[in-house]
């Protein structure tokens, strides 16, 4: 089993959030934050619901606690020891890093759109 406590830790202290704060953020009971920081409860047994919400409120993939190569393609992290970082500029930076993956979704679904009415298009036009 796999306890994420000290990272999930870490990333609260990174962005300035306190288990009072995530739980609002995330409607989950202090409670169940504090037993996934205090690693009572083991990665695999965290509800997947309760880690999306968590992981959308700490600007983080879901995979950011337990492989190493996702934490360190997250730009708050490699961005790390590059000047003074305050809460608002870290805050700044995950925004940045929302954008990013909302803009590389978006076109995605853009590409797959083109493609498959392009193929839609062809064989609609061979059936004609």
């Amino acid at each position: 089993m796999q306890y994420i406590g000290s990272g999930l830790q870490d990333r609260m202290k990174l962005l300035g959030i306190d288990i009072s704060t995530l739980a609002t953020m995330t409607f989950i009971d202090e409670e169940v934050i504090d037993d996934i920081i205090h690693n009572k409860t083991a990665y695999e047994e965290i509800d997947e619901f309760d880690l999306s919400l968590i992981c959308n409120a700490l600007h983080c993939d879901a995979l950011y606690f337990v492989d190493d190569e996702v934490k360190n393609r997250d730009l708050l992290v490699s961005t790390m020891n590059r000047g003074r970082d305050s809460v608002k500029s870290k805050n700044v930076k995950v925004k940045i890093q929302d954008f990013m993956n909302d803009y590389i979704f978006v076109n995605e679904v853009l590409l797959e759109e083109a493609y498959f009415g392009e193929k839609r298009y062809s064989f609609d036009k061979k059936c004609a």
